[in-house]
């Protein structure tokens, strides 16, 4: 492999791909493997209310994040604008936990992808390896999980125009597919499958699911920050105006196809006898039409949107680490970029190695790569409306055709809704575990240990950051 220490990405992402990246790691697999969870929350009504609160503040995320990429178009996402706007310390905490968000979804993707071709060729999963967080490993998807790695590392290092036309082929695909199955399931059910309304909460008001399902909207509804990561790559043509533009539709459409999936698994049948299942979008939908072909259809969508997420999401790790090697909070040689392919090689290959170390854990590794994914997002919304604030009150603005609209008062209802995402974000898993120290909690204080540690090494190195 020929690398050289350059910085030079190859401009070459258009606005078409720019909502590939980013509403491909938005629409992942909770469509069809979380949609019980949260009927069993919040019912129809509070399902499709909190989606839509949610989605709201997430569009204001998304337009500030715009707003932020067009002062700062750098590779980096969160952790540039922190890093320029609030100093190395503050860059360093957010690049680091994001870097663990990243890389665990990565994972994530993996094992889920084996699960659900295993909900279609059952025989795929082949012989127990071993027992790990209190579920089976199989040779089946330990295969399958590297196997993705391979394809996945491989359209990163190789060439970002082939990712990009990887990732725009199959989310296209994917979304003209899975919009039209789900609006089947919406002609052929009966709406009298949606009562009740709300789930039954044990004493708790009907509206408790709802806000609940509002504030887990930063986990459900993020992934447009994919646009900023590879802000460096896009092509010439691509305005400040139309990359704010692409984030935030990205997030308004993920929103619709959440609410509408609802609705499809609430119709197709009494929505309290599917919402247990595993599968829940795939067992609603079998009901409906001859044999079993939706939920076929719905397995296979499912998984080709898997590999779009996967794909987009090791290509915000890789930029991600090469951006805080550049700014030497990671060792230099993570800012290589290949001299023919132009991309980050050392970066793209290094999370494909870690994606395989994150595949042998297993399916037990899911809950808690959620958990700590929920969390490491938690500040960065409010970061976001902070940085814009402080941007604007040092009288560092944006062209007016990126620019969050309706002045301070949009500004505090974004700061506001985020806050409230992410104070749940963080007491959740404390609620569940009732008491005692979580899993995830334990392991985000290591990760933390490790953090600290890098970052007094890496401190003599740290240079000032560039005036923003």
């Amino acid at each position: 492999m020929t690398t050289a220490m350059q910085t030079a990405l190859r401009k070459t992402i258009g606005p078409f791909q720019f909502f590939a990246l980013a509403i491909g790691v938005i629409i992942g697999s909770a469509w069809v493997v979380l949609i019980g969870d949260l009927l069993e929350l919040g019912g129809p009504a509070g399902a499709i209310l909190g989606f839509s609160a949610g989605g709201l503040v997430m569009i204001l995320v998304a337009a500030a994040y715009g707003e932020l990429a067009a002062r700062i178009p750098v590779a980096g996402g969160e952790f540039i604008f922190a890093y320029r706007l609030f100093g190395p310390a503050v860059g360093f905490v957010v690049g680091w936990f994001m870097t663990l968000y990243l890389i665990g979804s990565t994972a994530f993707e993996a094992i889920a992808l084996a699960a659900i071709l295993q909900a279609l060729i059952p025989k795929i999963a082949g012989p127990t390896l071993y027992v790990l967080l209190g579920h089976p490993v199989t040779l089946g998807g330990v295969g399958v999980g590297l196997a993705g790695a391979t394809l996945i590392t491989f359209l990163n290092h190789r060439d970002v125009r082939l990712a990009v036309r990887f990732q725009s082929i199959v989310t296209y695909t994917f979304l003209v597919v899975a919009f039209g199955v789900v609006i089947l399931g919406i002609s052929l059910g009966h709406v009298v499958n949606l009562r009740p309304l709300f789930a039954e909460t044990h004493g708790q008001a009907p509206w408790f699911g709802a806000l609940t399902i509002f504030a887990t909207s930063a986990y459900f509804l993020t992934g447009f920050q994919a646009v900023p990561q590879a802000i460096e790559e896009r092509a010439d043509s691509v305005s400040a105006r139309t990359v704010m533009r692409v984030m935030v539709l990205s997030v308004a459409i993920a929103a619709l196809f959440l609410c509408l999936v609802v609705v499809a698994v609430g119709m197709a049948a009494p929505w309290k006898s599917n919402s247990r299942e595993a599968m829940t979008t795939a067992v609603a939908l079998a009901k409906l039409g001859p044999g079993r072909a939706l939920a076929t259809v719905v397995l296979i969508a499912a998984a080709a949107s898997l590999l779009k997420t996967w794909n987009a999401l090791a290509l915000m790790a890789s930029r991600l680490l090469m951006a805080q090697a550049r700014e030497k909070l990671l060792p230099a040689r993570l800012a290589a970029v290949h001299s023919l392919h132009k991309t980050p090689a050392v970066a793209s290959l290094l999370v494909g190695g870690l994606t395989i170390a994150g595949v042998l854990l297993g399916r037990g590794a899911l809950l808690p790569i959620v958990d700590m994914g929920s969390v490491c997002l938690a500040g960065t919304f409010v970061l976001g409306f902070l940085a814009v604030i402080k941007l604007r009150r040092d009288g560092v603005h944006a062209s007016a055709s990126a620019r969050l609209p309706g002045g301070p008062w949009t500004l505090g209802v974004g700061l506001a809704g985020a806050c409230v995402m992410a104070a749940f974000a963080v007491v959740e898993p404390l609620l569940v575990s009732k008491g005692a120290i979580p899993l995830e909690w334990a392991l985000l204080i290591a990760w933390a240990c490790i953090g600290a540690v890098v970052y007094c090494v890496r401190g003599r190195a740290v240079r000032a950051p560039n005036d923003a």
